[in-house]
């Protein structure tokens, strides 16, 4: 089928496109008008302290940092398994069950935002919610680790960056809502138009 037939055929669902796509647009812009959600995101610093014993030298400097490093990933594995979430979740005094893991899952985000950085965020239906969460989640994470290294290398440590986290309401744009509304329902109707008269040939 040439362009120019293509376009032919589409022209006879030029009114149903423009209202198709007037009300995907409205639709992105409802969107914005939705309850907000609420982010709330603080960092962690993993580092290793300097042993004051001379005969620990191997770790000092240069393979001190090394094993923060790698120490590092270890603590972002941990701060996103589902142990560490269950006890977070029985902190909050929910039940623990395959949707409230779920849940949390889809709330907590955690990024390695530099080499020893790790990035905790967790977005909730209120300031309050999001707060108590990612206190809960950094008050797990901390014991969890001392706990871990107190068997083992106790030099390693992991600490917050800032006592509290950052609070703030997830962004909105109703102009681009709006224009990704418009576009994905514009999209969709094209594609349902062009399916449908080519089955029609």
């Amino acid at each position: 089928m040439e362009a120019k037939e293509i376009i032919k055929k589409l022209k006879k669902y030029k009114i149903q496109f423009i209202i198709f796509s007037i009300l995907g647009g409205a639709l992105g812009l409802g969107i914005c008008f939705l309850p907000p959600k609420y982010i709330s995101s603080g960092s962690f610093y993993v580092k290793r302290s300097i042993s004051s014993e001379r005969s620990f030298f191997t770790y000092e400097g240069y393979y001190g940092q090394q094993t923060a490093l790698s120490y590092t990933n270890s603590v972002m594995a941990l701060a996103e398994s589902i142990d560490l979430k269950k006890v977070v979740i029985e902190k909050l005094g929910m039940e623990v069950d395959e949707e409230s893991l779920r849940r949390i899952s889809k709330m907590i985000k955690v990024r390695k935002t530099g080499p020893q950085v790790i990035s905790i965020t967790v977005k909730a239906n209120s300031i309050n919610m999001a707060e108590d969460m990612w206190n809960k989640l950094s008050e797990t994470l901390l014991d969890t680790t001392y706990e871990i290294n107190k068997g083992g290398d106790s030099n390693l440590m992991v600490v917050k960056v800032s006592g509290k986290p950052v609070i703030k309401q997830s962004y909105r744009s109703m102009l681009l809502f709006g224009f990704c509304g418009l576009l994905i329902s514009s999209t969709l109707y094209l594609l349902f138009v062009c399916i449908k008269e080519y089955l029609k040939d």
